[in-house]
């Protein structure tokens, strides 16, 4: 999946959403010394960040074939799953199946934490998946 300041240029193939999750946790930080001029508001630090990335997509199924398509396949994403680091990019895209980048929104390192596959009757099969994010997070620049 590259590094972290250049992911490699794969994507989630046939995906079909994304939501990506920020998050602080904060803590009381008011004392009797805190001087609030709009009414009694507490002050909070922040203690803590977090967040992740939850991803879905349709099942392909390559029987056998390569296709170079530039896109991470279920069978990647299991090769994934561990307490390995990966990284990953979230982009602004357009063009042909989505593939053209436009816009690098930002990039870090996460860890693949829950896998799931799902298949009903008369349905497409779907997998979805989380990244926990791990460690700081870029801001693209470009």
């Amino acid at each position: 999946m590259g590094t972290e300041s250049t992911p490699s240029t794969n994507f989630v193939a046939y995906a079909t959403d994304l939501t990506a999750h920020f998050s602080a946790q904060t803590e009381d930080a008011t004392t009797k010394d805190t001087t609030d001029t709009t009414g009694g508001w507490l002050v909070y630090d922040v203690t803590a960040r977090s967040g992740d990335i939850q991803f879905s997509a349709i099942l392909a199924v390559l029987d056998g074939q390569t296709i170079d398509d530039g896109g991470y396949y279920l069978e990647d994403f299991i090769e994934k799953v561990n307490d390995t680091a990966v990284d990953w990019k979230l982009l602004f895209v357009g063009g042909s199946k989505n593939r053209v980048k436009s816009k690098t929104l930002c990039t870090g390192k996460g860890k693949i934490t829950n896998l799931q596959m799902s298949g009903q009757n008369r349905q497409n099969a779907t997998f979805s998946g989380t990244i926990n994010l791990y460690g700081p997070i870029t801001v693209g620049s470009d």
